[in-house]
């Protein structure tokens, strides 16, 4: 079985803790700065099988994301939106259990 790589999308402080932990795919972003070309490279890397992006990134790009998610081929890379350093932002859906309804068909 092949290890897979977790990639990380995000501010400096939620990348630089990423690296901390060990990520070595890491991408620093601005607020507003477009992302799809680190989505289309990692997306397109085999061996990364998780792509951490932080929801205020994820917001502000939620076309490229949208596309991403249509284009892949597989399963993998799971895109999950996380939360930065100011925390969660309250949202009516949550994106992480939409996904794990949308993959299993149940909710948690």
């Amino acid at each position: 079985m092949s290890t897979m790589k977790i990639a990380v999308i995000g501010d400096s402080d939620t990348v630089s803790g990423f690296r901390l932990g060990g990520v070595t795919s890491s991408n620093v972003v601005k607020d507003g700065e477009p992302i799809d070309a680190i989505l289309k490279e990692l997306i397109a890397d085999e061996t990364v099988g998780v792509i951490a992006i932080t929801e205020r990134v994820a917001d502000a790009n939620r076309s490229a994301i949208d596309e991403a998610n249509k284009g892949k081929k597989a399963v993998t890379p799971i895109l999950v939106e996380i939360p930065d350093k100011n925390g969660p932002i309250v949202r009516e859906v949550d994106p992480l259990k939409a996904l794990i309804k949308s993959a299993i068909g149940v909710e948690v």
